[in-house]
């Protein structure tokens, strides 16, 4: 979860803390008005619903979730507090979950900024197995498609000798309705989860943007079935 967030600490980490904590006081006690949210994200898809502080000891809180909720708090042991009164948002450790009673109990809280939020257009997170490359004059990264969005894709693959950033090129991807040759840009490659991936920014035809949204749309159906279907 650390690729959609940062941590962005304000008076320190033992006060930010304490400060948090007398906030999420303030509006079990209905002294401050309850806009509390949580948010998570499940296979890059947002996870965004309303919580009540239901008790609080020493720094362990306990809230009543939703139970969609609940289950991405289970799978990713951390969540995001969003509240008018925070000054930014909060980064909270998930140290129990009950997904049947909607409940659970968070603690270690810290500030931080919500990259994920920033990003122009929405991202899924690939299922099944679409190769994908990145070719340039003397270069040619090959694999396999680890997520995309309407802007960008993330190609998994070997790449022990990365090419500079900002390269030039073309992304080829299979996707339904395809295959399509993208005019694309080489932002960085990275290691996530011990394996490679080519980060690239493409800027795609009409016909090529039209396929990718309604692949986009399809994830976005299935992501949030299979995390209804997990409740039940």
């Amino acid at each position: 979860m650390n690729d959609f967030f940062h941590l962005a600490p304000i008076a320190g980490p033992q006060e930010d803390s304490r400060q948090i904590l007398e906030i999420l006081a303030a509006i079990g006690k209905g002294t401050l008005a309850n806009d509390l949210r949580l948010l998570n994200y499940y296979q890059s898809i947002p996870v965004n619903y309303g919580a009540r502080v239901e008790s609080i000891e020493r720094d362990a809180v306990e809230l009543s979730v939703n139970q969609q909720q609940a289950v991405v708090m289970h799978i990713e042991k951390q969540t995001f507090l969003k509240s008018c009164h925070f000054p930014q948002d909060v980064l909270a450790a998930v140290s129990y979950v009950n997904v049947d009673k909607s409940v659970a109990i968070v603690t270690k809280f810290a500030y931080a900024v919500v990259r994920a939020e920033r990003r122009q257009f929405v991202r899924v997170e690939v299922k099944e197995r679409i190769e994908g490359t990145f070719s340039a004059p003397e270069v040619m990264l090959a694999g396999t498609l680890n997520d995309i969005s309407i802007g960008g894709v993330a190609i998994a693959g070997d790449i022990p000798n990365p090419p500079e950033n900002g390269l030039e090129g073309t992304v080829r991807l299979a996707i339904p309705g395809g295959p399509f040759a993208i005019p694309a840009r080489l932002l960085r490659v990275i290691q996530s989860g011990g394996k490679a991936l080519a980060i690239c920014e493409t800027r795609p035809d009409p016909r090529a943007e039209k396929a990718i949204s309604q692949y986009i749309f399809q994830r976005q159906v299935e992501i949030i079935r299979e995390l209804k279907d997990s409740i039940f």
